[in-house]
Order: C-alpha cells, then structure tokens, then sequence
C-alpha cells in the first residue's frame, strides 16, 4: 500500500471529503490530492499534520506501506511498444513503467520527415532535455528557434511553449526527459 492510499483510506474512514481533510489539517487541497494519488510525498510536517487531523499517530500512515521496489528497473525493447502515442507522424515511446508515480518521465521521438509535435507547456517549474541520436531537429521555445544535430542536446524550462520539428529529409529520433513528468 502507498501513504497516499493509506491516507485515502483513512480519510473515508472519517466521511471526509478532500476539502475537509485540508481544512482539518492545513495542508493545501492540491498537495493533498497529489500525495492521494502519489504525484507527490510530502513532507514530515505534512504528514503529521495529516496524521493529527485523522487521529491517528504518524507511525500509523507508515505501518502498512509497500516496501521500496528495486533500485533499478529494467524494460526491453518490446515493453516500450505498448506506451506509444503517434499523432500526425510524430511518434513518443514512453521508457519507463509507472511513470506518473516517477520524478521524470523519459521518453523515445520519433519524427518523419517535415513532422513535428504539437506545441505543449508544462506548468512553472518543469524541465525539459532533449538529446538528438539522428536527424536534424528544430526546437522552437517561446518565439526563439534552435537548430540540434546528432549528438547535440538541449535543456529547457518547459513552462515556455515548445515543440519539435524534424527539418531533415530523414527520419528523427531523440530521447527527451521531462521533469516532472508531463504527458
């Protein structure tokens, strides 16, 4: 079990909806429903705040929790294939497993020729980096335009507006590694 299914559950328990939860406890509504759903942590004094406001002891949330999973995890390259999403001949292949419950989420472009990506932005704070292995890519962030080679890369904040083009006459490949992870 997670502390945030166990902070659910004992929620519930309560009849307590996530509004009375914050108010109860002083932890923002937002923070509460990203821990609920392991987006988030916490902090101690979070979860002691939390812990008090349900009646119980920290200990308590901690009891029953998964153990940690392995330090490393391992996907083969047919794992990959069930976490792509292709939209106007841009294709991203998602490389990790759970990667909402994860602090970045590394992914696999794919561009044909002349294709791009849509334009995204991230909330305040997100980053971004960006890593050609072939092709020739166009980055555009905000109004400014950057050129990438093979074997060059780049770091942004993702809060700007960006998207992808491959300006080549081959196909593009990229690994792309955002922070938190944003899909």
């Amino acid at each position: 079990m997670t502390l945030g299914r166990k902070i659910r559950e004992l929620r519930q328990l309560k009849g307590w909806s996530l509004a009375e939860l914050a108010k109860h406890s002083g932890v923002a509504l937002s923070s509460l429903s990203r821990i609920e759903t392991s987006r988030m942590t916490g902090t101690l004094e979070s979860h002691i705040d939390i812990a008090r406001a349900l009646g119980v002891r920290v200990s308590e949330l901690y009891s029953s929790l998964d153990a940690p999973g392995p330090m490393v995890e391992i996907k083969s390259a047919g794992e990959s294939r069930d976490k792509q999403l292709t939209v106007k001949g841009a294709t991203v292949t998602v490389l990790t497993s759970a990667s909402l419950q994860k602090k970045m989420l590394p992914v696999l472009i794919r561009l044909g020729p002349r294709k791009g990506t849509s334009r995204e932005r991230g909330p305040a704070g997100s980053e971004r980096f960006v890593y050609l292995l072939q092709g020739q890519m166009q980055i555009t962030a905000g109004d400014e335009k950057f050129r990438l080679d093979p074997g060059d890369s780049a770091y942004l904040q993702a809060s700007v507006p960006h998207s992808y083009s491959n300006v080549g006459a081959g196909a593009l490949l990229a690994i792309s590694i955002c922070c938190p992870p944003l899909l």
